[in-house]
């Protein structure tokens, strides 16, 4: 009986983690796609706190289909307005195509 109960704890503790590791999989490389023509790009100046010290940088974005990527500097000198593009969000960046 405690052989079967011990395969049962197993089994069920095996079945748990499976589940855990597809929901941090689908978490880590979620991909969310937008295609459409680029209506806007623009720079906009952003003041980031870092352990006290305050940093002024430039923020390079555009916008696709009414949403706005922020995308880095050759990203930006490589995109036209009015051109057809497919953009995909990850947790580490875009990819413009």
């Amino acid at each position: 009986m405690k052989k079967i109960l011990k395969g049962i704890l197993w089994i069920g503790c095996i079945g748990l983690l499976s589940f855990a590791y597809e929901d941090y999989l689908l978490s880590e490389f979620y991909v969310q796609t937008s295609k459409g023509v680029v209506m806007d790009k623009g720079v906009v100046k952003k003041i980031k706190n870092t352990y006290g010290n305050f940093i002024e940088e430039k923020e390079y974005w555009m916008t696709v289909n009414n949403e706005r990527f922020v995308i880095s500097k050759g990203q930006y000198d490589g995109v036209e307005l009015e051109t057809e593009v497919k953009v995909s969000r990850t947790k580490h960046g875009n990819l413009i195509e």
